[in-house]
């Protein structure tokens, strides 16, 4: 077993792009999309906030902290 510490910033984006590489069948095979499929599931079950009405709110302030520190 492997264990990761994420921020809840970290979590929320990383749930978010991990989906949307799912759902957009851009993973090069099966166990690609086995492995994050099963990481979508247990961050889901981590996430400090649950999907909902506030929830693009949320996803946008966590994003906003991950890049803050980011020099253009």
């Amino acid at each position: 077993m492997v264990k990761v510490e994420l921020s809840a910033a970290e979590a929320i984006v990383l749930f978010e792009m991990l989906n949307r590489l799912v759902d957009g069948d851009m993973l090069a095979d099966d166990a690609e999309t086995q492995a994050a499929t099963a990481l979508i599931d247990r961050l889901e079950g981590g996430l400090p906030i649950v999907a909902g009405v506030d929830y693009a709110l949320r996803l946008a302030r966590a994003r906003e902290e991950l890049t803050e520190d980011i020099e253009d």
